[in-house]
């Protein structure tokens, strides 16, 4: 009985000391889309995104004069509203085309995780035809013909918005010219591609014959500064968390350090978070000082819970380019990280993987944020990646011990 009325004390404390009233405006996923647009027409009210909401504008306007708009691209950092605003404005343009009666649908390809060409085209058979996802059995020609097919019986204008383009692995290529060239010569409606990608090159790594094809416009976002991250943060915690609980001078210090750091709205939002879980399970309010703390927490833990808990393939992946990069001073190339990581599977007993599956690995460790890889041509010699770290060394060597600590070997000191 003693111990039933302990817990209920404990739970009483927590309630009256909470902090976090609703998680899920701390976390998008957690939201619908519905709420997600009610959430983003508060913060393009305050003018956020204002210059490339018009820039966004400008491209579409044509569709209301009967006109075809030329393709589009957009780059900025991650967490720089590209997707979110891209898909705001999608929703925002059917609706007045809605009402216009102008014939208009979009589709999203999510490219978030790296797929091949034929997940891509197959994700958007799907969007089409919601009943069918076709298997490897069938050619990426005969597949690319079932999009055609389905595609016959569209008309007006059509919006295909690539997310994160250049994470399609392998084939990259062959999608470009399925979407840019063939598609438009056997389908009457109106094609729009919109692109997204963090890198300002992507284009410069495709077949010369498709780009002369790809008549683009671009629009680039830039990193949030500090008074739109305060606008942001601000709508999050008058939706999310106890205002009584925050600590004057938070606000700005979050919007400060991640304006100076990244202009990044989720690392944003994330140490806010992190800041009121601290606070909350320390039954105090949200500092100053629990920023700090958040701040390194975040920084420290999440690469390495990250690594832990990946596969062992792209652990010794990390490791080999780690050791390399840490022992050499000119640019590390694919093959020489596929030859160190070639002798570390050696050491550790470990099946290699082939050099393609190395590279499409290194692609994954990009994309986590982990290493930086860009694709170089040498003609007809091929393509190679120059790869280089992504983190401060003080986290870099910590990595390379966890991953030690993995394989059950001895770390270094």
């Amino acid at each position: 009985m003693q111990t039933n009325l302990k817990i209920e004390k404990q739970i009483q404390s927590l309630l009256q000391n909470a902090i976090i009233l609703d998680r899920r405006f701390l976390d998008d996923e957690q939201l619908d889309r519905g709420e997600q647009f009610r959430v983003l027409d508060e913060i393009f009210a305050l003018d956020v995104r204002d210059a490339e909401i018009q820039d966004l504008s400008s491209h579409f306007a044509p569709m209301f004069r009967g006109g075809h708009p030329v393709h589009l691209s957009l780059y900025g950092k991650t967490g720089t509203g590209k997707t979110v605003t891209m898909l705001y404005y999608l929703n925002m343009l059917q609706a007045i085309c809605r009402k216009k009666k102008i014939d208009m649908m979009y589709i999203h390809l999510d490219l978030s995780t790296p797929k091949p060409c034929f997940r891509v085209l197959n994700d958007l058979a799907c969007y089409l035809d919601a009943s069918k996802r076709y298997k490897k059995g069938i050619s990426l020609d005969e597949l690319m013909g079932k999009i055609e097919e389905k595609m016959e019986s569209y008309r007006g204008y059509f919006i295909i918005f690539v997310d994160e383009i250049d994470h399609v692995r392998r084939d990259l290529d062959s999608f470009l010219k399925f979407l840019v060239k063939r598609l438009p010569q056997t389908v009457a409606l109106k094609l729009v591609l919109v692109f997204s990608s963090n890198r300002l090159n992507w284009l410069e790594n495709i077949d010369p014959r498709i780009k002369s094809f790809l008549k683009i416009n671009e629009v680039f976002f830039k990193p949030y500064n500090a008074v739109h991250l305060q606008q942001i943060l601000s709508l999050r915690i008058r939706k999310a968390l106890n205002q009584q609980m925050i600590e004057e001078g938070v606000l700005e210090k979050i919007a400060a350090v991640s304006s100076r750091t990244h202009g990044d709205a989720r690392k944003a939002v994330e140490l806010l978070s992190k800041s009121a879980l601290i606070a909350e399970k320390e039954g105090t309010k949200v500092t100053m000082e629990l920023v700090d703390r958040a701040l390194d927490d975040i920084e420290k833990d999440k690469y390495v819970a990250m690594i832990k808990s990946s596969p062992k393939q792209l652990q010794a992946v990390l490791y080999a380019i780690i050791a390399l990069t840490a022992r050499v001073t000119k640019p590390v190339y694919t093959g020489d990280a596929y030859a160190g990581y070639q002798l570390f599977c050696s050491k550790i007993n470990l099946r290699a993987l082939t050099q393609r599956a190395f590279s499409d690995l290194v692609s994954e460790l990009d994309m986590y944020g982990f290493i930086q890889a860009r694709v170089f041509s040498h003609g007809r010699y091929g393509r190679t990646k120059e790869i280089t770290i992504n983190l401060p060394k003080e986290i870099s060597d910590r990595l390379r011990q966890v991953i030690l600590m993995e394989f059950d070997l001895n770390p270094i000191h």
